[in-house]
C-alpha cells in the first residue's frame, strides 16, 4: 500500500486545534519548513497512527482528541482505500473503512457506542459487531478468513519504520547475548521498529544475511565518504578490562565496532562520532527492513542532522534510491540547507505554516509555480528562503 492523501486534526474546535491539510504525498517526500512549522508533529502524527494500527500502543490521552483521514492507492480503483479514525478522550468516536470504487465499498464502520458494521467475507454479507471503545475495530476485527481487507491496513502499519535522525539512534544501549550464547535468535526477540535496538538489529542482521548484509552497510557509508573495511561486534572496553583473563566474554554485553581502512585498530561504538553512528545505525536499520520485510514506509525525522555538506547530500541520494529500487515510500523532513539544495523539487512539500494549521505546497497543488521558479536559475534553497510557492498572485503583481 503506497499512502496517497493525508489529512489529520488535533483538538479540534479548541483554542490549541492544529491540522495538516490535505496533504497529497508522492513516493519520495521532502518536508521542508522553518523551525516550529510542524515538520515533527506531522510525521510522528503518521507513525503515531501506525502504531495505532498495528496494535504497538493503546489510544491516546484522554484529555486530548485526535483525527486522522487516510488514503492509500488512489490511482487503483479498485483498490483505494480510505480509512477514518476519531479519539476523544481516549475513546473511539468514529472509525470507518472504505475499499474500491463502488457506492457500498464501506466495509467497516463502527461509531462511538462501539457498534457497527463489518464485510464477512465467507458469509457473503454484513454482520453486526460489538468493540470496546478503547479499542481499533480494524485490530481487534483481524480475521484473515472473515476479514482479508483488513489485512493490507495491518501490513502497512506494522512494517513501517520511523527514525528521529537528530536522536542518539541507539549509540547508548549495548546488547546483551542470548543464552545459551551459540543458540540462533528469533526475530520476536529483537524491537526491529525500535532504533534503539541497533545492535541486536545487526546482529540479527548478520545471522539472517552474513556478509550480504555487512556489505550493504560498508558500501552505504563508503558512499557518503566513510572508508570502513569492517563492521562487527565486540565486548567493550570498558567492560572486558573488568573481567579476568580467566573469565569468558562470551555472555557479555555486545556493542558495535568499526574499522576504517586507513587505521590499524577499530574503533568502538562509544567513540564513533555521533554523525557518524547516525549514519551508520541508520544504514544498518534500513538495510535489515529492505532485506528481511520490505517496509511499506520510511519515515525519517531530521535526515542529516550532525553531517557535513558532502555526507548529508549523499545519503539523501542513496535513500532515494533505495526506495526507488526497494518499491518502498520515503517520507523525509529537514530544514537543512545542505539537504534542500541536492534533492529536486518534485519531491518538495513545503510547509505554509497559518495559525493553528499546516499546508504543504508540491508538485500536486503548486505544479505551475514549481516549474516557473526553476527557471529562475536559482538553487532550491532559494524557494525556501523567499518563500516563492506562498506568494499570492497579488503579492507577485505589487513586486
Amino acid at each position: 500500500m503506497k499512502l496517497d492523501i493525508f489529512d489529520y486534526v488535533y483538538n479540534k474546535g479548541l483554542p490549541d486545534e492544529w491540522r495538516v491539510e490535505e496533504w497529497q504525498l508522492s513516493k519520495t517526500n521532502l518536508i521542508v519548513g522553518k523551525n516550529a512549522s510542524g515538520k515533527s508533529k506531522i510525521v510522528r502524527a503518521i507513525y503515531t497512527l501506525s502504531e495505532l494500527l498495528s496494535n504497538s500502543r493503546s489510544l491516546l490521552p484522554q484529555s486530548k482528541s485526535y483525527e486522522w483521514r487516510l488514503l492509500f492507492d488512489i490511482e487503483r480503483s479498485e483498490e483505494k482505500t480510505e480509512y477514518i479514525l476519531k479519539i476523544e478522550k481516549g475513546l473511539v468516536i468514529k472509525e470507518k473503512l472504505i475499499i474500491g470504487s463502488k457506492s457500498d465499498r464501506q466495509l467497516l464502520n463502527r461509531d462511538e457506542s462501539g457498534k457497527g458494521t463489518i464485510l464477512a467475507k465467507e458469509l457473503n454479507r454484513k454482520i453486526n459487531f460489538q468493540t470496546d471503545q478503547t479499542e481499533l475495530a480494524v485490530v481487534k476485527r483481524r480475521d484473515s478468513i472473515q476479514h482479508p481487507f483488513l489485512e493490507k491496513l495491518y501490513q502497512w502499519s506494522n512494517s513501517l519504520r520511523f527514525y528521529e535522525f537528530g536522536t542518539e539512534l541507539g549509540k547508548n544501549f549495548i546488547w546483551a547475548p542470548p543464552f545459551p550464547r551459540d543458540r540462533e535468535l528469533s526475530k520476536n526477540e529483537i524491537k526491529v521498529k525500535d532504533a534503539r535496538s541497533v545492535v541486536g538489529i545487526f546482529v540479527l542482521g548478520k545471522q539472517e544475511f552474513r556478509e550480504r548484509f555487512t556489505e550493504a552497510i560498508i558500501s552505504d557509508m563508503t558512499k557518503i565518504g566513510y572508508q570502513l573495511s569492517e563492521v562487527g561486534i565486540k565486548v567493550p572496553s570498558s567492560i572486558n578490562s573488568d573481567i579476568s583473563a580467566a573469565d569468558s566474554s562470551e555472555d557479555l554485553p555486545q556493542s558495535l565496532y568499526i574499522k576504517e581502512a586507513d587505521l590499524t585498530s577499530v574503533t568502538e561504538q562509544a567513540e564513533i562520532s555521533q554523525g557518524m553512528f547516525r549514519a551508520l545505525s541508520l544504514f544498518i536499520q534500513i538495510n535489515y527492513s529492505l532485506l528481511a520485510s520490505k517496509p511499506s514506509c520510511i519515515v525519517i525525522d531530521d535526515i542529516g542532522e550532525g553531517l557535513d555538506y558532502q555526507r548529508s547530500s549523499s545519503i539523501i541520494k542513496i535513500l532515494i534510491k533505495k526506495a526507488e529500487t526497494g518499491l518502498i515510500q520515503l517520507i523525509m523532513t529537514t530544514n537543512d540547507e545542505f539537504i534542500m539544495n541536492g534533492v529536486p523539487l518534485k519531491y518538495w512539500s513545503l510547509i505554509e505554516r497559518t495559525p493553528g494549521s499546516a499546508k504543504l505546497h508540491n508538485i500536486y497543488n503548486s505544479r505551475e509555480k514549481i516549474e516557473e521558479f526553476k527557471f529562475i536559475g536559482l538553487n532550491n534553497f532559494d524557494l525556501f528562503t523567499s518563500e516563492f510557492l506562498l506568494q499570492k498572485k497579488g503579492d507577485e503583481e505589487a513586486e
